[in-house]
């Protein structure tokens, strides 16, 4: 059974839970770009021992995020192989009370605190490159104030950039590129703060 392309709404309380561990979104996030494969494959391309996957490939599947794709092999030698339920898997947002705001938020900081890592370790590395049209290691922030047209590019522009970045297993490199997009007040620009429109901070 081929993985499905269309995109997945993780939607159900469990399936939220389960993403709230970095580790767990760490191997959705990948194991959705490779396709199917066994457990010692998503392991060896992650860095860590097969055995410290299990847990949370059992968490994920009892979630429905991570399904069951045959086995390869035979005898001692079979081993299971494994996909996620979409390779395009989206979080449906439910603000106000009442809503998921308490599960998608613990998300997000885990979304953050793995770019985190993976900045540190890329730096720790020494190997990736800092400037340039291929620069690998980025970090940014800049706040502005932005019509409801512009928010409509804007968005249009991360929806190419997610497009961008999501390529099946092949040749090339694994990154992670993580984005973050949020409305500081809301208040709307006035005449009085034109001159003071807009501040940006690069690192």
């Amino acid at each position: 059974m081929k993985q499905t392309g269309l995109a997945f709404i993780v939607q159900d309380k469990k399936q939220l839970t389960a993403l709230t561990s970095s580790a767990r979104q760490e191997i959705v996030d990948v194991l959705s770009q490779m396709g199917t494969v066994s457990v010692g494959e998503l392991a060896a391309t992650l860095g860590r021992p097969a055995d410290a996957l299990y847990y949370h490939l059992r968490v994920l599947k009892q979630a429905g995020l991570v399904l069951r794709a045959g086995y390869r092999g035979q005898g001692v030698r079979k081993e299971e192989l494994i996909r996620t339920v979409s390779s395009d898997l989206q979080l449906q947002y439910q603000p106000g009370k009442g809503g998921n705001g308490k599960q998608v938020t613990a998300i997000v900081g885990s979304m953050l605190r793995l770019g985190i890592r993976d900045f540190q370790h890329a730096f720790q590395r020494g190997d990736a490159r800092v400037s340039g049209s291929g620069r690998e290691l980025w970090a940014l922030r800049k706040t502005g104030w932005l019509t409801p047209g512009e928010i409509v590019n804007l968005n249009r522009s991360i929806e190419g950039l997610a497009k961008a970045v999501s390529k099946p297993r092949g040749r090339g490199r694994l990154y992670g590129i993580t984005v973050l997009l949020t409305p500081l007040d809301h208040r709307a620009r006035t005449s009085s703060n034109k001159s003071t429109s807009r501040k940006s901070r690069s690192k």
